[in-house]
């Protein structure tokens, strides 16, 4: 299951050649964020790229939670009584919709246990995961790839200093 959140934090990665960014250009920005449920309005647009790099600090523990209260300070609830019970509605302006629904998901990962969202372990790899195993122990946003090369490092150590190495 993907997220706007995941997704969101992993829309740019700098790679040995430059960036890659699924919101550098308007047209771009504009279908992702369409296929993600919101409308790609140009406010919109701007929401996700500002709330992006905040975001991604967070979860790294670069920022405080301070850095989303422009988010968090515009959110609020409306109910509306219906003949089945109270309907909740969410009231957000349009500038800042992508990123409260971001942190919505991001305050929803939160737990006892930690935070199911998270970098990579992997120490060259800047892509987030978000962790649904029940001992929120998962280290590497993909086993094939980071996971691998992490024991492939560890075992070749192994070897090196058990002689065996070259």
């Amino acid at each position: 299951m993907t997220t706007l959140l995941l997704d969101l934090v992993n829309s740019r990665i700098v790679y040995p050649d430059g960036p890659h960014d699924e919101l550098a250009g308007d047209d771009a920005a504009r279908a992702w964020l369409r296929e993600r449920g919101a409308q790609g309005t140009p406010e919109e647009i701007a929401d996700a790229r500002a709330v992006r790099p905040l975001l991604a600090a967070v979860i790294r523990g670069e920022e405080t939670l301070d850095a989303l209260e422009p988010w968090v300070g515009a959110m609020r609830r409306q109910a509306t009584l219906t003949r089945d019970g109270l309907r909740w509605r969410d009231e957000v302006p349009a500038g800042l919709r992508v990123g409260a629904r971001a942190i919505e998901e991001w305050a929803a990962l939160q737990g006892p246990d930690g935070s199911r969202i998270r970098p990579c372990a992997a120490h060259d790899c800047q892509h987030f995961l978000v962790d649904h195993s029940r001992a929120n122990a998962r280290k590497w946003h993909s086993m094939e790839i980071c996971g691998n090369r992490a024991k492939a490092r560890r075992h070749y150590a192994r070897t090196k200093s058990d002689g065996r190495g070259v």
